[in-house]
């Protein structure tokens, strides 16, 4: 009997454990993939414990995830590490598609021999590693710290340890796009990857100017775990070093393969690596109560006798909008989501306990990172690529400049910080745009020429220079900042402009010849648009004008999916 056969015969003799679990399906879709293997040829495939887990995962769904019989033998064989990419609305709030990833997961057994600290190599403590954990639809005050009802200890503790910028935002709210300039350090109106299937940030030489390009080519190890979304088959090839993609799966998934991933690193390298968590973000289109967030039952139940407060004056503010945004899909989303008070209250309790899942997740992988003698040495940048509505002005999802779309979390662990730094909480204009630099600098690169952000550290790190100056004296940081989302149906999702101070927000929707002004600092939560107010005519002029010249300056050629100034062969793109 081949290793394989006996797996199979283990598992199909392992009542206890299904039981245990209460995922026969899972187990069953397991047992079907073990036997693929064989009619593959795949006869002396051993699984760990760990990896038999981690495929529970994959099939305990009642939809099942969509793997092809080509993706199955890759995984197995363990060729290429990566998963299959489920297609996706291009609206990005919602998978049709389930993924068991958010149920329970086997939790990786460590050896008790590797329980010791890694004597770090000499290129590992020249080098700072990075760490980017990202979670998917994950507002700024969707946290413990913001909100008492959120249970996040782990990030409590962590933001008091380290620092939070409680201003931070994205300069574009949507997923792959946002990632995009998470990569590049860029402005969508520069990168141009607005469309799925059209990374242009990822073709050719493109690549090579992004943050995780220049450290690759720099001697990284590089990584990335989770969502991706751009639907890019090749993704691995000449970008990454070791890669894991899967869109639709939870939390533990992520983890599973983030351990792994920390466990066969070189060790005479430093590594970087993104690990895309796809929780706490929707899945479906279900109008059931809740249904389109599905946590674990424990964790659930932490919310079970919780009221979670509504957005206040909801449906005044809905009815205050402009009346093209009254019939977007944002409303419609609202409709499956909040319709009533017992659907809001069964969708903010399951993506509550999603975030409390993601919190937990989050602290077994830093705790790795402790325990394998790293932390010292490891940039940790915790952030989202966008906010999300949750009911406010009676919209659901992202997409419009509104604060509970642009604005995200971000927390950032940099070793090189002062103890006076460490737990403050700061109000400058920090965006998704500078990551990029921000993590350059902490390698002791240079950014790209074409990158557009700035280097966060400079916020908590004096960078004095040869003439005894900080960065921020020679160049104070910025006191405003250009939003833009550009869409394909402007009737579903309209486009639009926004020039974001702290005190003002001129929204443009240039498709409609509408904007919108408000004042932030007596109308927080933007209830009441003031553009028509005669005191405010010059504000207005003079901040249509400024959006005008930042828009204008940031304008580049539109290129399409087949050609653009960064494609060149692949023998090029290769990594020097």
């Amino acid at each position: 009997m081949s290793s394989l056969e006996r797996q199979i015969h283990a598992l199909e003799n392992s009542s206890s454990h299904i039981s245990a679990h209460g995922r026969h399906g899972g187990m069953r879709g397991v047992i079907i993939l073990l036997c693929l293997c064989a009619g593959f040829g795949l006869y002396n495939v051993v699984f760990t414990h760990t990896q038999l887990a981690a495929l529970e995962h994959i099939f305990s769904s009642p939809d099942n995830y969509a793997f092809n019989d080509d993706d199955i033998k890759n995984e197995l064989a363990s060729a290429n590490r990566k998963s299959t990419i489920p297609e996706e609305d291009d609206d990005d709030d919602d998978d049709t598609k389930m993924d068991s990833g958010n149920k329970e997961s086997a939790i990786k057994n460590k050896d008790p021999e590797k329980s010791q600290q890694e004597e770090p190599s000499s290129t590992e403590q020249n080098r700072m590693n990075v760490l980017v954990l990202y979670v998917d639809d994950w507002r700024w005050d969707s946290i413990g710290e913001e909100d008492s009802i959120i249970q996040t200890p782990f990030l409590d503790s962590f933001a008091k340890d380290n620092i939070r910028f409680r201003q931070n935002a994205v300069t574009t709210s949507i997923c792959w796009q946002s990632r995009a300039t998470l990569f590049t350090g860029q402005w969508a109106s520069r990168h141009r990857s607005f469309k799925l299937r059209c990374p242009h940030f990822t073709v050719g030489k493109a690549w090579n100017q992004t943050w995780a390009g220049m450290l690759r080519n720099d001697g990284y190890h590089l990584g990335h775990i989770g969502k991706w979304q751009y639907h890019n088959s090749d993704l691995g090839k000449f970008r990454f070093d070791w890669w894991s993609i899967f869109e639709v799966s939870g939390e533990d998934l992520a983890r599973i393969k983030t351990l792994q991933f920390l466990e066969e690193r070189p060790k005479d390298k430093p590594f970087a690596a993104t690990i895309a968590f796809y929780p706490p973000k929707p899945i479906g289109t279900s109008s059931l109560p809740g249904k389109q967030y599905e946590p674990k039952n424990e964790t659930r139940a932490i919310y079970e006798n919780v009221t979670i407060p509504e957005p206040p004056h909801a449906s005044t503010s809905f009815h205050q909008l402009p009346p093209f945004l009254q019939k977007g899909l944002a409303h419609m989303r609202w409709k499956e989501r909040y319709s009533s008070s017992f659907h809001y209250q069964e969708s903010m309790k399951n993506m509550y306990a999603l975030i409390t899942q993601i919190d937990q997740a989050m602290k077994e992988i830093v705790d790795e990172v402790k325990r394998l003698g790293l932390y010292d040495n490891t940039l940790i940048i915790i952030t989202a690529d966008n906010g999300m509505f949750n009911g406010a002005h009676g919209l659901a999802g992202k997409w419009y400049p509104y604060q509970e779309s642009i604005r995200v979390p971000l927390i950032i662990h940099d070793p090189r910080m002062s103890t006076e730094k460490k737990g403050t909480v700061d109000e400058n204009f920090t965006l998704n745009v500078d990551l990029a630099e921000t993590i350059l600098g902490a390698a002791g690169l240079k950014p790209n020429d074409r990158m557009q952000g700035r280097d966060i550290s400079s916020l908590y790190l004096d960078n004095f220079d040869e003439s005894g100056k900080t960065a921020l004296e020679r160049d104070p940081w910025r006191d405003e900042f250009f939003y833009e989302f550009t869409y394909m149906d402007e009737k579903s999702i309209p486009s639009s402009n926004a020039l974001v101070r702290k005190k003002w927000k001129l929204i443009d929707w240039y498709a409609f010849n509408e904007s919108q002004l408000f004042n932030l600092e007596t109308d927080p939560l933007e209830l009441n648009d003031v553009k028509s107010d005669p005191a405010n005519l010059e504000i207005v002029r003079e901040m249509k004008a400024r959006l005008n010249e930042m828009r204008e300056n940031l304008k580049e050629p539109d290129i399409g999916c087949e050609t653009g100034p960064y494609l060149i062969d692949s023998e090029e793109a290769t990594p020097k």
